[in-house]
């Protein structure tokens, strides 16, 4: 497996983008409904989370809505367990509690203190385990102290950002190792023309990416029969 290091955001840019970001909430619920080029979504994997940095219920659930709605245009559904983050809530979360199959990926929020351990710059918002082969790749960090200080130079709000982040970070798991693109959410670096395209919903997968993606659910959903019917 390789340690990918994902998005470098550049804060380069000084166009407040808040009125094209209010203006465009209205729109996403409707685009969310819509998958590119018509396509269903075909699969469903679950996203556990473990919620290890002070993210608020408000803007984790908008974050989610998010990347949710980026993956149902690629033509996958996500599912949200939140998981415990201490030894001592495991019996609330039994759910959580068998091993990680292949139509599950973990995601882990982490604060500052959680992020230093990982080898990463101040413009990294996440990281990611990425395999070759479906079913392996399972696990992703989002650094929340990051998406905060970016927020606060109001290109963009946290739960936005926090939402593009979660879909980078799920979709390097899906596409295997080396899938940075020049466009789209899979850029390496993202600036504020970037950010924008968020705010109206645009910044997306482009189509091969999205075909790679369903046709990694439709592998991991195989993996999963197969392993059912032993």
């Amino acid at each position: 497996m390789k340690q990918l290091c994902l998005c470098h955001l550049s804060r380069n840019s000084t166009r407040p983008l808040w009125l094209a970001m209010f203006l465009a909430m209205a729109s996403l619920d409707c685009a969310g409904a819509q998958s590119i080029g018509g396509v269903k979504p075909s699969s469903r994997i679950t996203v556990r989370v473990y919620r290890y940095a002070d993210v608020s219920n408000r803007t984790l659930v908008q974050a989610e809505q998010e990347t949710s709605r980026i993956f149902r245009q690629a033509g996958v559904e996500l599912a949200w367990l939140d998981c415990p983050t201490s030894h001592a809530e495991e019996e609330e979360y039994p759910a959580c509690e068998p091993l990680l199959g292949a139509m599950a990926v973990d995601l882990r929020i982490l604060p500052s203190s959680m992020a230093a351990r990982i080898r990463s710059s101040a413009e990294e918002l996440g990281v990611a385990l990425a395999s070759a082969r479906a079913g392996t790749a399972s696990a992703g960090w989002v650094f929340y102290e990051h998406v905060k200080h970016l927020a606060e130079s109001h290109i963009a709000s946290d739960d936005l950002i926090l939402g593009l982040a979660i879909a980078h970070e799920i979709g390097h798991l899906l596409l295997g190792p080396h899938s940075h693109s020049p466009g789209g959410i899979m850029r390496a670096n993202w600036d504020g023309k970037n950010l924008e395209e968020a705010s109206r919903g645009k910044l997306l997968f482009t189509r091969r990416q999205a075909r790679l993606i369903r046709a990694d659910a439709q592998e991991r959903l195989a993996i999963s029969e197969a392993g059912v019917r032993r």
